[in-house]
């Protein structure tokens, strides 16, 4: 059995974070979009994007990710929430303020 190091450990965190922002920032564009049947020629998935689905799956199915984490409630509805309504400079100087103070760096 090989012992990870801990630069391989780090790494591997930093990349399972980064592919996780990069799948809530899908689902945050494309709110409509659902992981399940991702492969199906009439899901709706473009064809860019189907590999990051597959990439969501296989790391699942790795234990790498949750299934909380495979299906991104939270940036999907914000997703559609920025569509419906407009923000005033309030809400968007919390919003900036908020991700200032729990936005983490990679």
């Amino acid at each position: 059995m090989k012992m990870e190091t801990a630069l391989e450990k780090k790494t591997g965190d930093v990349f399972t974070k980064v592919n996780l922002r990069a799948w809530c920032s899908v689902a945050y564009l494309f709110p409509g979009l659902h992981p399940d049947g991702f492969e199906a020629a009439d899901s709706g998935w473009p064809r860019g994007l189907q590999r990051f689905a597959a990439e969501a799956w296989r790391r699942v199915e790795a234990g790498e990710i949750t299934g909380e984490e495979l299906y991104p409630g939270d940036s999907q509805w914000c997703g559609l929430y920025d569509r419906m309504f407009p923000h005033p400079a309030e809400e968007m100087e919390r919003r900036l303020a908020l991700a200032a103070d729990y936005g983490e760096a990679i």
